[in-house]
């Protein structure tokens, strides 16, 4: 494949778009790679994307005067994304799922609990009861991701290295249903996300709590976690190597800057380039001793910004299209004033979430929360056009997610 980077105002008609200067999903194409039929195709390109990236073996080629430059060779190992093997529908509203999904992560709480506290004393985890509780996990968020996707906002303890065991499962498996992986191999993901930091329980607290920099020695020795992750889990009988793969890849990075062997691109495993991007996420959404949390929606920028660096660019693009353009537990703004946290997605339009109404147009609670589905309420009360104006930082107004559950 032959690309060229474009100004979106030298686009013509005949040239394919293979890549755009953002997702995807933030804008009005459905499809990853077109053809550019008309003028109305460039005029929506030039609308959303300063440049684009072009194809030149499915379309024309730019002029030489057309300002257009080759887009730099990267020299990594073929990464392919498989071909999705499955189509998971949404069987279950996102309220209907809820009491199901808060009975799997109080299982899957127990066993990460009961998992780590093994670990700590030297005591072999009972990875049966891992399994299962994951298989839990799996199934209600094969139903309907989003209320995991809800109730992963609603922090229940106060380790890190629990609490991000935990929710990296969860995003995880989420991740894997997106990209249409077989239920084995969600089931592996879901499994090695859920241990991939189990190694951290054999290094000194003090240091993983430290709130200034670490020092290169402590980094040396924070790094050590995989080592020991890939340790315990090939103890552990039934452990399959897609999981013990994952815990020994998710800190390589994408373009060999990772640890612990700088492996890049292909030379990474799909499960393990997938981990990097859940452990990213999870790690920067939430309040850690040297930095605090992003909101998701800044989350999801920052991770762009290393496609095809950190990140496979591909897999980036999957992940969005996982959480959608503004994820799970988003504060946001409405344009009647109104102010909400995203409860759920909607895949057909993805700028149209549901959300939960949290304060009225004056910013005062309200005495209930109605649930906007911003597909099908399209209007306010006066008449305009209702949408999302601006995502809030997480605590804007006072508002903690824990302090509104359905």
């Amino acid at each position: 494949m032959l690309q060229f980077k474009l100004p979106a105002d030298k686009l013509i008609t005949g040239m394919y778009v293979a890549k755009l200067d953002r997702p995807w999903v933030e804008t009005p194409f459905l499809f990853q790679g077109f053809l550019v039929k008309d003028d109305n195709d460039i005029r929506k390109v030039r609308e959303c994307c300063e440049y684009v990236f072009i194809d030149v073996e499915r379309g024309k080629a730019p002029a030489p005067e057309a300002g257009g430059t080759q887009r730099p060779a990267v020299n990594l190992p073929p990464a392919p994304i498989p071909k999705p093997a499955v189509h998971y529908e949404v069987e279950t509203e996102v309220e209907e799922e809820l009491a199901n999904a808060q009975q799997a992560q109080s299982a899957l709480s127990d066993a990460v609990g009961n998992l780590l506290d093994d670990v700590r004393v030297g005591k072999p985890p009972d990875i049966a009861n891992v399994k299962r509780t994951v298989g839990q996990v799996e199934q209600s968020i094969i139903r309907n991701p989003d209320a995991f996707m809800w109730l992963r906002r609603l922090k229940t303890r106060d380790s890190y290295t629990y609490s991000h065991c935990l929710d990296s499962s969860v995003l995880a498996i989420a991740f894997g249903r997106q990209m249409g992986l077989p239920r084995p191999q969600i089931h592996d993901l879901g499994v090695g996300a859920l241990m991939f930091d189990v190694g951290k329980m054999k290094l000194p607290p003090e240091l993983l709590a430290k709130p200034e920099a670490l020092t290169e020695e402590e980094f040396d020795r924070v790094k050590q976690h995989v080592e020991f992750s890939v340790e315990i889990m090939k103890d552990i009988p039934g452990m399959t190597q897609s999981s013990i793969s994952l815990a020994a890849t998710h800190h390589e990075r994408f373009d060999g800057s990772g640890y612990p062997a700088g492996l890049k691109g292909g030379e990474i495993p799909l499960l393990g380039r997938m981990a990097a991007i859940v452990d990213c996420f999870d790690a920067i959404t939430r309040e850690r001793p040297y930095a605090a949390a992003m909101s998701p929606h800044q989350a999801i920028r920052h991770l762009y910004e290393f496609r095809n660096t950190r990140y496979q660019e591909e897999l980036i693009e999957q992940f969005i299209q996982t959480l959608g353009i503004y994820p799970t537990g988003t504060l946001v703004e409405l344009s009647n004033g109104e102010v909400g946290m995203v409860i759920g997605q909607n895949r057909v339009r993805r700028l149209r979430p549901k959300v939960i109404v949290l304060l009225g147009a004056d910013k005062a609670p309200l005495g209930h929360t109605p649930i906007r589905d911003l597909m099908e309420d399209t209007v306010a009360d006066d008449g305009q056009d209702l949408n999302i104006v601006k995502t809030l930082e997480a605590g804007a107004y006072g508002i903690q997610p824990d302090e509104f559950y359905l």
